[in-house]
């Protein structure tokens, strides 16, 4: 390969060289600065019909690249996740006391109901 100042001459030259004839449509310049305009507002403020999901994602999105509220973030998400399973562990164990119960009262005398039936 060509060291780069080498193949660049060349198309530098060109470049300076060529010239666009054709004429632009109407009022061109205008229309690109309106849908310029367009397009930060709708960036700009959140769809009247969008979905509380969407908006909180769109918030999410906006705020995740700044790497404070990412560890924020994921520290909430730890700390959700962490209390849903010891919620679910402690109902567990709680069923699973109460089975083992009337397992053991059954065991001991097969006639006896157990508390609770």
């Amino acid at each position: 390969m060509k060291p780069e100042s080498e193949n660049s001459e060349p198309l530098r030259k060109l470049m300076r060289e060529w010239s666009v004839d054709a004429p632009l449509p109407p009022r061109f310049q205008e229309n690109v600065w309106r849908r310029i305009e367009r397009a930060e507002m709708a960036a700009q403020a959140p769809a009247k019909n969008a979905s509380l999901w969407a908006m909180f994602m769109a918030a999410v999105s906006a705020a995740l690249p700044r790497p404070a509220m990412a560890v924020a973030y994921v520290a909430v998400l730890l700390f959700v996740g962490a209390g849903a399973g010891m919620w679910q562990a402690r109902s567990q164990a709680s069923r699973v006391e109460s089975e083992l119960g009337a397992r053991y009262v059954r065991s001991v005398d097969p006639y006896q109901k157990p508390p609770g039936i």
